[in-house]
């Protein structure tokens, strides 16, 4: 799997799992969402919209 498509499986991960919602629920608005992924020395980073 190419990387790109491994950043859109982290992020709607995120998603599924819901993972901002302990932080919504202590009243944070602004959460920032990234999926990364690595391969060797390459990195890529892709940020929910």
């Amino acid at each position: 799997m190419e990387m790109s498509a491994k950043c859109d499986s982290a992020l709607q991960q995120i998603e599924e799992k819901r993972y901002e919602q302990e932080w919504i629920d202590e009243g944070y608005t602004d959460i920032l969402k990234y999926g990364i992924a690595f391969y060797k020395k390459n990195c890529l980073i892709k940020k929910s919209v």
